[in-house]
């Protein structure tokens, strides 16, 4: 399978940078794969697991992420995520942080499309925490 080059990084650091061959987003709009040779495009990233997979023979690197963007476009990949945990270092209570922090979002606003927002991102990361 042909590699592609990918970027991923926080406001904080980068955190990888390489060839790989698939790309499992979780798009605002649902779930998608990046393979080589993708059509360009640019997507927001809802809660949720991102896995990476150097080659067909190695495991996914999983990361998760809360929100961001992604840009595709001439092979190179660009994670542009907001705050990114290792799948080793995801537990119940960081999920749990994070939605407490969602849930203030929810609390403190008037706006109905905000507040919409920030429940579907608690239901993103509800979802992530029975996967784990």
């Amino acid at each position: 399978m042909d590699k592609f080059k990918l970027e991923f990084v926080t406001p904080e650091k980068s955190l990888l940078s390489s060839e790989v061959e698939q790309v499992i987003i979780p798009g605002s709009e649902g779930e998608f794969t990046i393979l080589a040779d993708h059509s360009p495009m640019i997507s927001s990233l809802k809660p949720g697991l991102i896995s990476i997979y150097e080659d067909s023979s190695s495991e996914a690197v999983i990361y998760f992420v809360t929100d961001g963007f992604i840009d595709m476009a001439s092979n190179n990949l660009t994670i542009l995520a907001q705050s990114v945990i290792e799948k080793s270092q995801i537990t119940t209570d960081k999920l749990d942080e994070i939605i407490e922090s969602f849930q203030k979002e929810v609390d403190s606003t008037e706006n109905l499309e905000r507040k919409n927002r920030f429940n579907l991102k608690i239901d993103n990361v509800r979802a992530v925490q029975s996967q784990i």
